[in-house]
Order: C-alpha cells, then structure tokens, then sequence
C-alpha cells in the first residue's frame, strides 16, 4: 500500500482525480467504480468539470462500490447521488452506467446480477472513502477480509454519519446496505483511498499503525501493492511514525 500525503481536502481531492483522469485518457474502455458520500464530493466536482470542458468519457463504464437499501429515489441512496453529482451534470455520458438496485426484493438475486457486472467489466479504479470506525463500503468491523459481496447493516456510527451526510431524522436513516466485499474491491487493478478530516484521525492511525484485523476493516487494504491511500494533514495529525 502507498501512501500520499496532501495539505488539505481540495488537494486531496485533485490528486485523486489525476488517478481517475489518467485511466481516463489512456485506456480503450475505461472502467471506474466510484464511491459516494462527503469524502468524494470534490472528485466528483472535478470530474463534472474536465468532461464538460471535453474530457471523453464516451467509451468509459462507471459503477459503485455499494447501495443502501430503501426507495431508489431516497436522498440518501447512491442513485441518488450519482446523478445529482455527475450524471445530471454533464452532457456527454458514458458509455455505460451500472447502479446497484438497493430496492430489489430479491438481495441474492441482485448480488448475482451485479457480481455478473463485476465480472463483465473489469475494474481499472476503485475509489474508496474510510469510514470513521474503519469501515469500507459497508465492511464493518468484524467483516472477514475474505468477504464477498453481501448485505451489510449498520453500525450506530455509519447510521448517524449517513444522517448527518444527508440531514435526515434517525428513523428515515437506512440500516441495511449491499456492499462489494474486500474480495471484489481488491479485484480492481487499482484501489483509491481518499481520506480528510480531523474526524478520521483515529481510523488512520489504525490503518497506518495499528493491528491488521477485521476490527478496523480497512487494514485489508495494508499489503495490497496496488492500494493508494491520499491522506489530509488532519487526517494525519495523530500519526506517531515518520512516513
């Protein structure tokens, strides 16, 4: 695992786009599986702008890491979100959009249509945020790093983060989410970790310095040698190593 160390959100922001804009531009079919929420707001601002200044995305797939279950239509949902931050945004498309249903009724179902998509269209990038308790996508501490694409619930900390996120009340909060599991996200040829935040101090210093366990899931990433985490001064202000 590499480690990149940036001054502040913005220029986190900009480095992670410079992975992304790269496969961009260099490969035939590219394919991103994203990630949403607060972390990755600003990659995605980013990439609004360079395809509307005529970044070609035409021949590119784009995906997602997960889905919580609920309405497809919620504030909260990644649907949701995708098109509000990139897809209403831009006026060219790519070439393929592959979205998670969260509202399926049949979750083993869904998992295997998209596992079927996994497998179709390998993953070039796959953007990646940390949660405050350690947690990727929906690999909660105590998932085992053999994890495969499942349907995870929520720790009480990932509910109130989603409720502060997307300002909602505790009962609308989605409890449950469909996730790739470390399996599949180690799959991709390479994974992005973007990390800011004085409030992901602790889960840094976990990742970076502490034990590798399912305890803070994201230590799966630490021998992977084609991981890249982008790190913020604040989310590196409890660090004790030099690095």
């Amino acid at each position: 695992m590499k480690t990149i160390f940036v001054k502040d959100y913005d220029e986190m922001s900009k480095k992670g786009f410079e992975f992304m804009k790269e496969v961009l531009e260099s490969k035939e079919r590219p394919v991103l599986s994203m990630t949403t929420g607060g972390t990755p707001r600003g990659v995605f601002k980013l990439f609004v702008e360079e395809v509307q200044n005529g970044l070609d995305i035409s021949s590119a797939t784009i995906m997602n890491l997960d889905e919580y279950m609920g309405p497809r239509d919620a504030v909260y949902t990644v649907r949701t979100f995708m098109y509000e931050n990139l897809y209403n945004l831009i006026s060219a498309k790519p070439e393929n959009i592959f979205l998670i249903d969260g509202a399926a009724q049949d979750t083993d179902k869904e998992i295997a249509r998209y596992k079927e998509i996994l497998d179709q269209y390998p993953r070039d990038i796959q953007l990646l945020g940390l949660g405050t308790n350690g947690h990727i996508g929906a690999n909660e501490p105590g998932t085992p790093f053999d994890s495969t694409m499942f349907l995870a619930q929520h720790d009480e900390s990932t509910i109130q983060s989603t409720m502060k996120e997307y300002g909602i009340g505790r009962e609308e909060a989605p409890t449950e989410m469909l996730t790739l599991g470390f399996t599949e996200i180690l799959a991709a040829k390479q994974v992005i970790l973007l990390v800011s935040g004085k409030h992901k101090a602790e889960a840094v210093k976990a990742l970076l310095e502490g034990e590798i366990t399912p305890d803070c899931p994201a230590t799966a990433l630490r021998n992977s040698d084609h991981t890249v985490v982008i790190i913020d001064e604040d989310a590196a202000s409890l660090l004790e190593k030099e690095y």
